[in-house]
């Protein structure tokens, strides 16, 4: 199956890289297809204009390959760390020129103004999401963001995220034990495969 594998983490040797690398690379030993968007690596830009909202596409090269990836995948793996209790802002960036109109949603306008009829395009593909912070509460909005507001209004119901908070009061075995079962269950969610012998 193809998988859209993004990381918006600005160090890949953080447990965010870690996660996006190891998971990926088991991904694609095991024959999958995996699109790989390392959004610092590529220095990907968030900004979304005026005329590209305008023009209802872009016409930047990277955001078109993106939009391709995402549309021909089945599965959507994320990770990022929390940074003021939402995505760090070229995640955000992301979303907003990625999951544009024709790609994971559309209206039907008849005339401007018209709120039209919403028409979700990712229904049947799966995502999960994997989010690292030092807050000692669990991110509700976090929560909200991604599963209600991103992926529920573009049609994805199969939908999980997994939260380590508190990362700064943890001992280095819990830390390596929550990262060894993200990998295996972000892989068996995706793919239905149980994976043994995670690092």
């Amino acid at each position: 199956m193809n998988i859209t594998a993004v990381s918006a983490n600005p160090d890949p040797s953080s447990l965010s890289g870690q996660i996006f690398h190891e998971t990926s690379a088991i991904l694609k030993m095991h024959a999958h297809k995996v699109y790989y968007q390392d959004l610092y690596t590529d220095h990907f830009n968030p900004v979304l204009t005026k005329a590209e909202i305008d023009r209802r596409f872009s016409l930047d090269n990277e955001v078109s390959r993106y939009a391709g990836e995402l549309v021909s995948s089945e599965g959507i793996f994320i990770v990022h760390p929390d940074w003021w209790g939402g995505p760090p802002a070229i995640l955000k960036g992301w979303v907003d020129r990625v999951f544009r109109p024709g790609i994971a949603y559309d209206t039907d306008r008849e005339f401007p103004g018209d709120p039209g009829e919403h028409h979700p395009l990712l229904s049947g593909k799966r995502a999960i999401v994997v989010c690292l912070s030092d807050n000692k509460a669990d991110n509700e909005i976090l929560r909200v963001f991604w599963e209600e507001k991103v992926f529920s209004w573009c049609g994805l119901k199969d939908f999980r995220m997994f939260h380590l908070n508190d990362m700064s009061s943890r001992s280095y075995e819990d830390i390596a034990d929550w990262k060894r079962l993200v990998v295996k269950d972000s892989i068996r969610f995706l793919t239905g495969e149980v994976v043994k012998n995670v690092v």
